[in-house]
């Protein structure tokens, strides 16, 4: 049996949001489903589990069920009006909630280890997982640096992604998409773009389509294609845009305790030609790297190093004879500088 799912006017009866905004459109959600390709990425969608995370009014969640009918689809939420929704909303259904943080690493522990209420298969890292999916709404105050963590986690492979290349489909706000997408010579590329460009592919799904649709880079949106939604289909109406990112995790064998040392280094001075910058790596970093490096690359900025270099960098810093050591390094992990 279909679930019903709510109109936009119930879902606007809910008395707080909390400060995230939800595309309440079903019409743009089916669609965005559709630009996603499913069925061809999950071919066998009775084996498909779905870990909903701040899934709010859920209005995506039923609608996916109605369409996909996955094995099974769990809402991971604490906030206590979405509380009282989504309990009158799943009941009879075949949606399962947890009620828990997902921004406390221990909700994951407890809901697959503890609980045993969702437990991902374990897939080999040569393909992406096709029994797994995660879902989320990251459009809070607290979704920027929770989003980053995650980011980080997939280069860690760690968290979830301990059981696989799991894709997850994550609402953002507009600003952090721009940010995330940031191409190598744009200024506002940064670390979480450099993060994304190595261990992701990241696509742009769905945005609103207001006045600041020209931030993105022009490229991304030819490339991408997402599908604009009307301000006036998000809930609550006021204050920023927000996006939809397909996150698919790359398999790699990138020294990350190295890597991570060079970006963040770099691109604390990402303006700076390599040429100055390069000390920032240690004493004597300038005259190794000068000796191994040629002018024209030491003109470029960290803002202008795509992938491949920056893991060139990696490679010529861990056979540096003299280079520091990286784990009496201060500087906060999860830094990022605009």
């Amino acid at each position: 049996m279909a679930i019903r799912i709510p109109t936009a006017k119930e879902l606007r009866s809910i008395k707080h949001y909390y400060g995230f905004k939800y595309l309440l459109n079903s019409q743009t959600h089916e669609s965005i489903f559709q630009k996603l390709q499913i069925e061809a990425k999950y071919k066998d969608l009775s084996k498909l589990k779905v870990l909903d995370l701040y899934p709010g009014p859920s209005n995506h969640s039923a609608l996916f069920v109605n369409l996909f009918k996955p094995a099974q689809y769990m809402l991971m939420d604490s906030r206590p009006d979405f509380l009282r929704h989504i309990e009158s909303f799943t009941k009879g259904t075949s949606l399962q909630f947890y009620k828990h943080d997902p921004y406390e690493w221990k909700s994951y522990i407890d809901l697959i280890e503890k609980d045993k209420l969702f437990i991902p298969s374990i897939k080999p890292r040569d393909l992406v997982h096709d029994e797994c999916l995660v879902i989320a709404n990251l459009t809070g105050m607290i979704g920027e640096g929770l989003f980053m963590q995650w980011l980080a986690c997939i280069g860690n492979k760690n968290w979830l992604q301990k059981y696989g290349r799991i894709r997850m489909l994550v609402w953002v706000p507009e600003s952090t998409a721009i940010k995330v997408l940031a191409k190598p010579g744009e200024q506002i590329r940064s670390k979480c773009s450099v993060v994304a460009d190595t261990f992701t592919d990241t696509r742009l799904i769905a945005t609103t389509n207001s006045t600041s649709l020209r931030k993105f880079n022009s490229k991304i949106l030819e490339k991408h294609e997402p599908i604009l939604f009307p301000t006036e289909d998000i809930w609550l109406t006021g204050g920023k845009p927000i996006s939809l990112l397909e996150v698919t995790p790359k398999e790699h064998n990138v020294d990350l305790d190295n890597w991570d040392y060079v970006t963040k280094h770099l691109l604390i001075l990402k303006s700076t030609p390599l040429l100055e910058a390069l000390d920032s790596l240690g004493h004597g970093a300038k005259d190794y790297f000068t000796g191994k490096l040629d002018r024209e690359f030491l003109k470029k900025t960290a803002k202008d190093l795509d992938t491949e270099e920056f893991l060139y960098l990696t490679n010529l810093f861990d056979k540096w004879p003299f280079k520091p050591d990286i784990y009496m390094d201060f500087i906060d992990v999860f830094q990022d500088n605009d």
